[in-house]
């Protein structure tokens, strides 16, 4: 009988079992996860057809939190305003949205200042928040050249994956 789960470790399969349970017990649905070479979908039932693809993994710089706690580099590039934003918003603006689901850490410490703050300019791997899950901080690059525009969420808050964190004017 062949190994099913391959190159993954017990401690890997562990860890993914307690992501089943998180799950089970949780408001969500399903969840979507990319590390590495590794694709792994659970939910309850059937995924909406609205689930969005997770994007192939970009490059990030690290940008290790006081916890030093291992980073995780794996972010989906950031999304045209216009496809996830109210008609209200900027036009122009790009959506840095959120990679995956955790807490949105806008500070590397909580001493220190933001990564970012409305006005500052940002290059592609400008680091611009932090995203905890189970005690893994994963930084979060902003993806595009620009001024920071509106920051759409608090400190320390929960995000969704796809969530609007930011919204950036591009340079021109």
């Amino acid at each position: 009988m062949s190994n099913f789960f391959g190159p993954l470790s017990d401690d890997d399969v562990r860890q993914i079992a307690l992501l089943i349970e998180t799950l089970d017990r949780s408001s969500l649905d399903f969840l979507q996860l990319e590390l590495g070479d590794m694709k792994l979908t659970i939910g309850k039932g059937e995924m909406p057809a609205t689930a969005a693809p997770i994007a192939p993994p970009a490059t990030a710089p690290s940008s290790a939190p006081a916890a030093s706690a291992p980073v995780s580099d794996a972010v989906p590039p950031p999304v045209p305003a216009a496809e996830a934003a109210s008609p209200a918003e900027d036009d122009a603006a790009v959506a840095i949205v959120a990679p995956i689901m955790g807490r949105f850490y806008a500070r590397p410490d909580p001493g220190s200042d933001p990564f970012v703050s409305v006005g500052s300019e940002v290059s592609e791997d400008t680091t611009v928040a932090l995203i905890e899950v189970m005690k893994v901080f994963n930084a979060v690059p902003a993806g595009v050249r620009g001024a920071i525009a509106a920051i759409c969420v608090q400190d320390t808050e929960l995000v969704e994956y796809g969530q609007v964190m930011f919204r950036v004017r591009p340079a021109e």
